[in-house]
């Protein structure tokens, strides 16, 4: 059930934001851009498929799909927050809040707001991930993928 509320959620969520996006076009960095023309529909693919299964690919496909999305989303990542105005309008917004607040409270309410930005950055970028995950290996755990060619080359030799 979670995947279908989600998968519905992330459309209502690029529908949404889409004519923002539309109208600084001319502006978007091409980062963004390949994030948003690219990444994004084939996060929402990801998320369709587990949800309502309606879309099928070999199951080769759906890993060379993951591989690339799990490198991609690091890139994007790591460029909206080093490159990005995103760090330095979130801690403007923070420290605005903070000023109005009790001295006490201030640290408080900063690192509240950086614990909640995290929380909702993770909450958006960490389930299309596994989607696709799921796509592409089941329901089988990544710590057993991870140990299983090990144990089978330890017992061969």
């Amino acid at each position: 059930m979670f995947w279908k509320v989600y998968a519905v959620f992330y459309l209502v969520l690029i529908v949404l934001g889409l004519p923002p996006a539309l109208n600084r076009l001319p502006h978007i960095p091409p980062i963004d851009l390949v994030d948003m023309v690219v990444f994004t529909p084939l996060a929402l693919a990801g998320l369709w498929s587990v949800a309502f299964r309606h879309i099928s690919l070999p199951t080769n496909s759906w890993k060379v799909l993951l591989f690339v999305s799990v490198f991609w989303r690091a890139i994007a990542v790591g460029n909206a927050i080093l490159f990005g105005d995103i760090v330095p309008k979130l801690q403007t917004g923070l420290a605005a809040y903070a000023s109005r607040m009790d001295p006490v409270y201030a640290p408080f309410m900063l690192y509240g707001g950086l614990v909640v930005a995290f929380l909702a950055g993770t909450f958006l970028t960490l389930p299309p991930l596994i989607a696709l995950y799921r796509n592409a290996y089941g329901n089988e755990s990544l710590l057993r993928l991870m140990y299983s060619p090990m144990r089978s080359r330890q017992t061969v030799a």
